[in-house]
């Protein structure tokens, strides 16, 4: 285990999963390019051309070098500029969302989120440790369990967990496995600030998200403004 310039953690696991899945997926798909987080990429790599695989080999590092169930392997697949499948793979948990053509699933089994789940004092938000400025104002349960994609997934199975809202930062490849399941699920996700995510931005921005995202399960994000506040 080592630390990176910004202090985070990377494991020989990491390198190791990384490095396993470019060379299966290549071996199958050569003309695919891919990003990662332990080896990021140039900016061309996402262009309206070309399909890219954007892989974090353990998001939660942290959690899994504290031997922590709460990791995933994440991956997401974009064409051009629209992120298009998505795999998030939680082997403590026991739980594998993906996305296919038309829809998400957990498990085998489809998910759809639930827009008008009531809000009482049971209902989640989770949020990321990047977290600094923003004051959450809610009557439910605040939490964080170590893993972006992990906590974005969780969004989409809000009939059983309860999910309003997930906050969080970061880097494009720590979203980019959620972002096509939580979008064939239902799961509606914006700037905090109500502005759309724009991917080519991001990249522009050496793959760091602008502001903090919000992926929410309600139909209205005024909601949210309600909840979240700087």
């Amino acid at each position: 285990m080592r630390r990176k310039d910004d202090h985070s953690i990377v494991t020989q696991a990491d390198i190791r999963i990384q490095d396993y899945l470019v060379k299966k997926i290549s071996a199958r798909f050569p003309s695919f390019t891919f990003i990662g987080e332990e080896t990021p990429a140039g900016r061309d790599v996402l262009a309206p051309d070309k399909i890219a695989v954007i892989i974090d080999p353990i998001d939660g590092t942290a959690m899994y070098s504290m031997h922590m169930p709460i990791w995933c392997v994440s991956i997401g697949i974009f064409f051009g500029f629209i992120p298009v499948y998505g795999f998030v793979y939680s082997p403590g948990c026991g739980m594998m969302f993906h996305s296919d053509d038309e829809n998400a699933w957990l498990n085998g089994n489809r998910l759809c989120v639930d827009h008008n789940m009531d809000i009482d004092n049971e209902t989640n938000i989770f949020y990321s440790s990047e977290i600094r400025d923003v004051n959450i104002n809610f009557i439910g349960k605040a939490r964080n369990l170590g893993s972006t994609a992990l906590h974005a997934c969780l969004t989409t199975d809000n009939m059983r967990n309860r999910t309003l809202a997930f906050i969080g930062k970061s880097y494009l490849w720590d979203w980019a496995g959620a972002i096509p399941v939580m979008e064939k699920a239902g799961v509606k996700i914006c700037y905090i600030d109500g502005r759309n995510l724009d991917y080519a931005a991001i990249i522009e921005n050496g793959y760091e998200f602008e502001d903090y995202a919000v992926a929410y399960t309600c139909s209205d994000y005024e909601t949210i403004r309600a909840i979240l506040s700087r």
